[in-house]
């Protein structure tokens, strides 16, 4: 049982953190500061780059898509809970984060082909041998894990996935509390709603195949997917792994992502609508990730990888 007071300090300490960093003034005045450096030191493709993605994205988006479908449940007893928080990081996608907290009787598990530091809260696990790690790509693999919890690590009641960017800062368990009866659990985006906006913007900052994004897209708007459908953020993922209801959605999302292999954003809202899944099974775990205190925002990813 975790100490509710300790639980309460660490949200609070990580919400003053994320209210300076996203809501202050200073960070405007950060950027605008960090804009002329750019420009004064002639780092013209970095300011430009940077430029267009403030322009592009300027009142552009509308999150009113991201409805509250979710049925209300009472919270859950976690005791006795086999609870697992595990990542996945191949090829030196991303460097490991230590978690800050590491909540006792809960398992930390890094699926990756790297070396991890002595005395590491997280446990690895070693892909190197695994037939799929010379099948597929990096990418694909560490897809394969995310939504396939169950195959992975079948020993859990919960699992908490997190991408590799992301760090850990708070006790983990009250999340599964408050997934009640639900067994899928993710955030909402931050600033769309909408897939097909979602594509827009990453083929027009050339973070997917444009060809296969395009493709994946006229293949989606002709079934009829509905434009404002709703679009998750997926760094953390809450799986039950006794639901077979989220084990044949995740099954689904899964060979959706071999058939477009771009972004995994791109075709969980298609899945979801596809399968007829309940919207309200959803467990909403924050209106997004900046509101989540449980976690921050680590480093970028590392350059060069894909």
């Amino acid at each position: 049982m975790i100490d509710r007071n300790l639980d309460h300090a660490f949200l609070e300490l990580n919400r003053r953190i994320k209210a300076k960093e996203f809501r202050n003034p200073a960070g405007w005045l950060y950027k605008i500061a960090r804009g002329i450096h750019l420009l004064a030191t002639g780092e013209w493709r970095s300011f430009f780059s940077k430029a267009s993605h403030c322009l592009f994205t300027l009142g552009r988006y509308t999150t009113k898509g991201n409805r509250d479908w979710e049925t209300v449940s009472p919270k859950i007893d976690v005791n006795g809970l086999k609870i697992v928080v595990y990542s996945c990081i191949i090829a030196n996608y991303d460097s490991i984060l230590e978690p800050l907290y590491a909540e006792p009787g809960i398992d930390y598990i890094l699926f990756t082909d790297m070396d991890i530091p002595v005395g590491s809260k997280w446990k690895k696990i070693d892909v190197t041998n695994w037939p799929e790690y010379s099948e597929l790509t990096p990418t694909q693999l560490n897809r394969k894990i995310k939504m396939l919890p169950f195959r992975y690590l079948p020993d859990y009641d919960y699992s908490i996935y997190v991408d590799g960017n992301i760090e850990i800062v708070a006790p983990v368990s009250p999340l599964i509390e408050e997934m009640g009866n639900h067994g899928f659990g993710v955030h909402y985006h931050r600033i769309r709603d909408c897939i097909y906006d979602e594509v827009g913007y990453v083929i027009y900052f050339k973070r997917a195949d444009p060809e296969l994004s395009h493709e994946q897209i006229e293949a989606y708007k002709n079934e009829g997917f509905p434009h404002h459908y709703g679009l998750y953020e997926n760094p953390v993922l809450i799986r039950k792994h006794g639901d077979e209801e989220v084990c044949c959605l995740m099954g689904a999302w899964w060979e959706e992502y071999l058939r477009y292999p771009t972004r995994d954003q791109f075709s969980l809202p298609y899945i979801i609508w596809k399968t007829g899944y309940d919207r309200s099974k959803i467990h909403i775990i924050e209106r997004n990730m900046d509101y989540n205190y449980r976690f921050q925002w680590g480093r970028p990813h590392n350059k060069n990888k894909k």
